[in-house]
């Protein structure tokens, strides 16, 4: 028993060093060695979650080392390395939130709009399944991750809103139809789809959306200021007027902005 376990030892110690020496070269620019390094690690111990991390940076620094010359693009064919051992490891390591962070944040730098949408739609799947238990490097438990995931997921969205795309309307729509699968109190989603139903000029969708948040969260400005918004496009005065008076009335001292909004809009309906 005492033979196995200084047998563990030594190979968990031969992983940190590894990723010790790895970063070191990497941090010096020295790629050739970083390359070295990752082939004798690959070797010994394939199993190693952090194996795919590193592999991951080594080919996201070299996809931004020979884009010199176009400092806006990355090399695709080392991204596609990238991305294939990354891949790998959420495959081998579902459980890893870094890695699919990782994931994500490059296919929206390749502008993959498609695969990313698949991406984060796969995490939403995920994160009912091991009820947000996600670990980090050497699979800590990652703090607050409930609350990072949601952020991951809003980000996503507002991310696909910002590029004025019409054609990404639906995959936003999507992800909130996931998340409230799985999350039906997630009202950042239920704000997320009014703002396309409104970019869309559905505007009585956006109003039932935005009603169906209210119901969860009767005092929450923002929602009571974004139906009040709404029925104020549809030049329905009295009710903007009723959610406006509301917002104010709900409103904390960090939303001071928002009640000062509703109140000088309140003044321009009368």
């Amino acid at each position: 028993m005492l033979l196995i376990v200084s047998c563990i030892l030594c190979f968990c110690a031969d992983a940190q060093s590894f990723r010790q020496d790895f970063i070191r070269a990497l941090n010096a620019n020295d790629m050739k060695k970083a390359e070295e390094i990752l082939k004798h690690w690959d070797l010994t111990n394939v199993n190693d979650p952090e194996l795919y991390v590193a592999f991951f940076n080594f080919y996201t620094v070299k996809s931004m080392e020979s884009s010199v010359l176009s400092p806006n693009t990355l090399n695709k064919t080392y991204t596609k390395q990238a991305l294939e051992f990354i891949s790998e490891g959420i495959q081998r390591f579902p459980i890893r939130l870094d890695m699919r962070i990782a994931k994500i944040y490059m296919l929206r730098e390749l502008n993959e709009y498609q695969d990313y949408v698949m991406e984060i739609l796969k995490m939403i799947v995920h994160s009912d399944k091991i009820k947000n238990d996600w670990k980090q490097e050497d699979f800590l438990s990652v703090e607050h991750a409930e609350e990072m995931f949601f952020g991951i997921v809003a980000d996503g969205q507002q991310f696909l809103f910002s590029k004025n795309d019409s054609t990404l309307f639906k995959d936003i729509l999507r992800i909130s139809d996931e998340m409230l699968k799985y999350y039906p109190k997630h009202n950042q989603s239920r704000i997320a789809s009014s703002m396309v139903f409104i970019t869309q000029k559905e505007l009585d969708k956006s109003v039932e959306t935005l009603s169906k948040a209210i119901e969860i969260e009767p005092k929450n400005a923002i929602l009571l200021y974004n139906i009040a918004h709404v029925y104020d496009i549809k030049d329905d005065t009295e009710n903007a007027k009723k959610y406006y008076e509301l917002t104010i009335k709900h409103c904390s001292e960090k939303e001071e902005k928002v009640k000062e909004a509703a109140k000088k809009r309140i003044e321009e309906l009368e």
